[in-house]
């Protein structure tokens, strides 16, 4: 999750976390090329920031080799990314180049470190909310079941290769029909971030399976494009954000009544 980080982290009393300076109140960093892992030396055994380090370097890598050549110049990643690594944080989150990571999950490796990474390599500039969690869904399932690294499974056990399914479990019910009008639109839906189950998890669901179901036809890149450079997505991709809904609706076999 990208938005509204800044608010959150001074409403939790965890704006200290990113600007910390590792060394003090307990905090450490363990550094790889791409990536710095900070943690309080009392969560962490030096095996486990290890091995979460190698894990978080090579997510950096495998994704930047499929986003990063359609990434203009200004975007491009030109240091490490932080990951900070507490158990105060309560949900995942990422600010400019900084990863925020629940410590449990990290230790359960359940951490969306993957989902976070794509966030931070590839900056959103408009408001396509379903476009961004969408194509960060989509490669942390993608890169996992690709490349390497784990899925975290946040909102379901699909996979890049069963999300299409599970976008159509959704369509068939109330969750789901409540929040197709914000996919493929501007804006998100109320209570996206308060209703986790409710509204997050069928939103996020769809979003990944219509990103999808657009990157098999026209290409990671054009997307990429859209997200970061603001190109117009039927200039980008062929086909307007709406015609490529209710294609996808189609493909998916989607209950009736649903759109398509």
């Amino acid at each position: 999750m990208r938005r509204t980080v800044e608010a959150t982290l001074q409403t939790m009393g965890l704006a200290a976390l990113v600007t910390a300076a590792d060394g003090t109140q307990g905090r450490t960093a363990k550094e790889t090329e791409r990536a710095i892992i900070s943690f309080d030396t009392s969560d962490l055994s030096a095996a486990e920031a290890d091995s979460f380090a190698l894990l978080a370097d090579r997510g950096i890598a495998d994704i930047e080799s499929v986003v990063g050549a359609s990434l203009p110049t200004w975007a491009r990643r030109s240091g490490q990314i932080r990951y900070v690594i507490d158990g105060r944080i309560g949900m995942s989150r990422t600010h400019g180049r900084t990863v925020l990571l629940p410590l449990e999950r990290v230790r359960s490796h359940s951490a969306p470190y993957l989902h976070e990474t794509v966030h931070a390599l590839v900056p959103s500039r408009g408001r396509s909310t379903w476009l961004s969690e969408g194509l960060a869904s989509y490669l942390e399932s993608w890169v996992a079941e690709n490349r390497g690294g784990y899925d975290s499974h946040v909102f379901t056990r699909a996979g890049d290769r069963g999300i299409h399914a599970a976008a159509r479990r959704y369509l068939g019910n109330d969750l789901g029909r409540a929040v197709l009008p914000w996919v493929g639109e501007a804006g998100e839906p109320p209570r996206l971030e308060e209703d986790r189950a409710g509204v997050a998890r069928p939103f996020y669901v769809l979003s990944h399976s219509l990103t999808k179901f657009v990157v098999d036809k026209a290409g990671v890149d054009a997307l990429v494009r859209v997200l970061v450079s603001g190109e117009d997505f039927a200039a980008a991709t062929g086909r307007s954000a709406e015609q490529w809904k209710n294609e996808w609706l189609i493909a998916i076999d989607a209950p009736a009544g649903t759109g398509a």
